[in-house]
């Protein structure tokens, strides 16, 4: 209904005072119905400028929650948004790239930029840009990768797995012949196995995985994987990975969350020869302590990491001053360190 209308029917009326009310009513009709053509829902993502591991918005709803809103609700990312670009994020950027062919970097550049405005992004007038105009909300549902059938239903894609719990692997169908159990990275490059030389049908399709623990050919010893995005394959035991093969969709594994329970002792020598301890979790290779700030460059000697990630034992730098010092425990993935109160004794 349009004001040509509205005028045209109150022109014909045979009532020679039109209340104001149904004016407004039917006024306010016509605006519904001239809009309904309008579709909202999801935030356009109309970013201005590149964004990567370690960005966190300045406020409420910025350009980094918007992204993981979407990510989220495409299936990608299956962490609640923070605003703030970590891991779980770098993963879920990767996977939205494979799946729409552009290089898979998990970091939003310009191509990503422009496909992420063009799939939520709709001009408000026909023919103009969304750059130059007001932009309308539209609701989007992103193409994940598909899953053949006969295939790995567990994980699922864009679920998020921490390092040390368990998840439990599930096909839907038993492969021919005995199998190993893999675990890839994006390319198909091959990270090690999470099981060998299974029966077909002795695990009643299905098998418990402790996250993060896999047997690499080339150390021939269990290991802890390394955060990032991997999907599981279940190939052949004599046989190279094959289109045949059962895969899972891709999936996210993160660092435990890191935390300190205790440190012993509270105070040390800086000598760089006594130990100190610290228990808690989330320790990984990549963990580090510093002095007086993060990323600083009083920088303490790691010696000793344990598999499980719940033990780091480090040794104080010789440079560190003596007296009281605020220690960074940083787990080497951008988030936030965890702080503690420590005392470099003086030397006898």
């Amino acid at each position: 209904m349009n004001k040509l209308f509205v005028h045209t029917w109150l022109s014909n009326s045979s009532r020679p005072i039109v209340d104001k009310t149904v004016v407004a009513i039917i006024f306010l009709v016509g605006i519904f119905i001239g809009v309904t053509d309008r579709v909202y829902g999801a935030t356009c993502i109309n970013l201005n400028s590149d964004i990567g591991v370690g960005t966190a918005d300045g406020f409420s709803g910025g350009p980094v929650y918007q992204l993981q809103s979407y990510l989220r609700d495409s299936s990608f990312l299956a962490a609640t948004p923070t605003g703030y670009f970590g891991p779980a994020t770098v993963s879920a950027v990767k996977a939205f790239q494979l799946t729409n062919n552009i290089s898979s970097t998990g970091y939003v550049g310009p191509m990503t930029r422009a496909l992420l405005s063009k799939k939520t992004c709709v001009s408000s007038v026909q023919g103009a840009t969304p750059a130059s105009t007001p932009t309308i909300k539209v609701p989007v549902t992103a193409s994940v990768p598909s899953i053949p059938t006969g295939s790995v239903t567990s994980p699922t894609t864009g679920q998020v797995l921490s390092i040390g719990s368990s998840t439990v692997i599930r096909w839907d169908k038993a492969p021919a012949g005995n199998y190993n159990i893999t675990l890839e990275q994006p390319g198909g490059m091959g990270v090690g196995f999470i099981a060998q030389d299974q029966s077909s049908g002795t695990n009643g399709n299905q098998y418990l995985w402790k996250v993060g623990k896999i047997l690499t050919p080339s150390a021939n010893s269990y290991q802890t994987l390394s955060a990032g995005t991997y999907r599981i394959r279940l190939q052949g035991t004599n046989a190279g990975s094959s289109p045949a093969d059962l895969t899972s969709g891709w999936f996210t594994v993160v660092a435990s969350q890191l935390s300190v329970s205790r440190i012993m002792p509270a105070s040390a020598f800086a000598d760089d020869a006594t130990s100190v301890v610290l228990l808690g979790s989330g320790f990984t290779p990549s963990a580090s302590v510093y002095f007086d700030a993060n990323n600083s460059s009083l920088r303490a000697t790691n010696q000793y990491i344990s598999s499980d990630g719940t033990v780091l034992v480090f040794t104080v730098p010789a440079n560190v001053p003596t007296g009281p010092h605020t220690i960074y425990v940083n787990d080497g993935q951008n988030s936030q360190p965890v702080t503690l109160s420590f005392t470099v004794s003086v030397s006898q």
